[in-house]
């Protein structure tokens, strides 16, 4: 991966995305920002109780380096899909051409609109915005569509996984925008691992339900302290993989970003692993305009 600073936040970027034209995306540290103790760095939440304008701050950081307007949804760890439509943003810049009293520009207008509505994963061939959430240990997924300009951002939990949001995403991305699953580029954010994640039957059950998602479950089983049965972990981001390849996905053409978020603390904010309350890194993912 590529290490990048800017004032204020560090940031890294996946090779083979950072090399496509009129892309432009980011996984950002905690290192930086504004927040202060017990959230200091860059916390980019405001669910987990930092002060809102210390948040606001570092989000127009988080901005400014990917050079983009920041879009989110609600995320509920589930397959829910949201699809932002060129209708979507006329709509935004109908609403912003009519109002004379409010100067605020279409992109903050959609941002308004999508903020409260659920979904876990965001898909759009729109210019001038980036999908964008704050994460604390599930997995960000990023996809780009290079033959038909399109982006998506998935946030992957352990529900969301086991209920295949991944490839539930690329075909609809197929099925709207005309996606081959051979063309994609995808990046699998910071997650957290088999090393530090331990998870019960009931996860293992869920993964089961379906073909997919079972045979592309990365769990792993361990002794239990002084001969008290086996104890469950789960691999987020290695299972998030295996169901991009099951999609259809070309193996090279997928990369991983190789953290722990439960390890590596020093870098990631992890909802695990950390005293709480703490704070939540970024991802976005966007097209520049042309």
């Amino acid at each position: 991966m590529i290490e990048r600073r800017v004032e204020h936040a560090e940031y890294l970027a996946f090779s083979h995305l950072s090399a496509a034209r009129g892309l432009a995306h980011a996984i950002f540290t905690r290192r930086g920002g504004f927040s202060l103790p017990p959230y200091r760095g860059l916390n980019l939440a405001i669910s987990t109780g930092d002060d809102p304008a210390r948040v606001r701050r570092n989000r127009a950081v988080a901005a400014e380096a990917l050079g983009l307007a920041l879009v989110s949804a609600r995320a509920v760890h589930s397959a829910h899909l949201l699809v932002i439509t060129r209708a979507d943003r006329a709509n935004a810049e109908a609403e912003a051409e009519a109002n004379a009293n409010d100067a605020r520009p279409w992109q903050e207008r959609l941002r308004e609109r999508l903020r409260l509505l659920p979904a876990d994963a965001l898909i759009t061939d729109q210019p001038g915005i980036a999908l964008f959430w704050a994460f604390g240990d599930c997995a960000p997924v990023l996809l780009y569509d290079p033959r038909h300009r399109v982006v998506a951002l998935v946030h992957a939990g352990w529900r969301g996984t086991a209920q295949a949001v991944v490839p539930r995403t690329i075909a609809r991305m197929s099925e709207d925008f005309g996606t081959r699953p051979a063309d994609l580029l995808a990046g699998i954010g910071p997650a957290i691992g088999a090393c530090c994640y331990e998870v019960s039957e009931e996860v293992r059950a869920a993964f089961a339900a379906d073909g997919l998602t079972s045979a592309s479950a990365h769990f792993e089983e361990r002794p239990g302290a002084r001969g008290q049965g086996r104890r469950l972990f789960l691999d987020i981001a290695r299972s998030n993989e295996g169901q991009l390849l099951a999609a259809g996905v070309a193996r090279e053409r997928v990369a991983l970003s190789g953290y722990c978020t439960g390890c590596r603390t020093d870098l990631f904010y992890s909802h695990r692993r950390e005293p709480k309350p703490s704070g939540r890194f970024g991802v976005g993912i966007g097209l520049r305009e042309a």
